[in-house]
């Protein structure tokens, strides 16, 4: 792999509805929603053509069994590398973070793709708590989740997917929650999946003195906070799925692209894990 050559595309493939406080943000202003995308990525390594998930469904059915839905400027992930001039039939791997229904519609249509989820996702959602049957578009509904009679490689822990491109636990948000990072000439760049939502969960919540603003959609709310931290270690740059600032890029890296703090301390916010994890 070449870093100079790499480069991480955000595909936006419709947009949802959710809510500040039972979805977004823990505590956060509950009743009040907003707009947000659901967006995959395309990572050109030089070597290698990899999705890191693979979208959302149609707005009809994400309305009917999901959050309020609408398309507009969103595309089906392989129409939208057709437009760039990348053949779904050249993605060679496919990174799915979880298998969320939003993650992971048309994950078929990457014919030649190695297929790669954790172990414990595909347990979770071959058989998901009852709660999340929509999540998972469990056939108990009557549809057919997108994942079905897919054959998938499954991995456990941090794992290197190819040169400069690794998987590392994320889970809270799902049991089997994983999230990717990509070595590129401008550091890190991870990509979160919905480990967060926002890049605000990465920052303060100062009125109940929280190093984080966690969302509040955790199957596990201690994994989900750990996993945050641990987005924070590793990410020079974090790209969030349902985060309109995502789309103002075109691609990562790109001239002039700051470099977060990894790890900031702010004084009277403890970290739960590791040093500075106590006042």
């Amino acid at each position: 792999m070449s870093r100079e050559q790499t480069r991480i595309v955000p595909i936006n493939t419709g947009w949802i509805e959710g809510d500040l406080g039972t979805y977004l943000f823990w505590k956060g202003e509950a009743g009040k929603k907003i707009w947000m995308p659901v967006i995959c990525f395309y990572i050109d390594t030089g070597e290698h053509k990899i999705m890191v998930d693979t979208g959302m469904s149609t707005a009809e059915r994400a309305s009917e069994f999901h959050h309020k839905a609408e398309q507009r400027d969103g595309k089906d992930a392989p129409d939208a590398l057709k437009a760039m001039g990348v053949d779904p039939d050249e993605i060679d791997i496919v990174i799915m973070t979880h298998l969320h229904w939003d993650h992971c519609q048309n994950i078929k249509k990457f014919r030649n793709a190695r297929l790669i989820c954790s172990a414990a996702e595909i347990q979770w959602a071959y058989n998901p708590l009852p709660l999340y049957y929509r999540s998972y578009e469990s056939p108990i509904l009557g549809i057919e989740p997108p994942f079905y009679g897919c054959q998938f490689e499954l991995v456990e822990g941090v794992v290197t997917i190819v040169d400069g491109v690794s998987v590392f636990p994320t889970p809270g948000h799902s049991v089997g929650h994983m999230s990717v990072q990509v070595e590129t000439t401008a550091g890190a760049c991870v990509i979160a999946g919905d480990a967060i939502f926002r890049l605000r969960n990465l920052e303060p919540n100062e009125k109940e003195r929280w190093r984080y603003w966690v969302p509040a959609r955790f199957v596990n709310s201690i994994d989900g906070w750990k996993s945050v931290e641990e987005l924070d270690r590793r990410g020079d740059v974090i790209l969030a799925c349902h985060d309109d600032a995502t789309l103002e890029h075109a691609e990562y890296p790109y001239p002039g692209m700051p470099l977060r703090k990894r790890r900031e301390p702010k004084p009277g916010l403890p970290f739960f894990t590791g040093e500075q994890s106590r006042p």
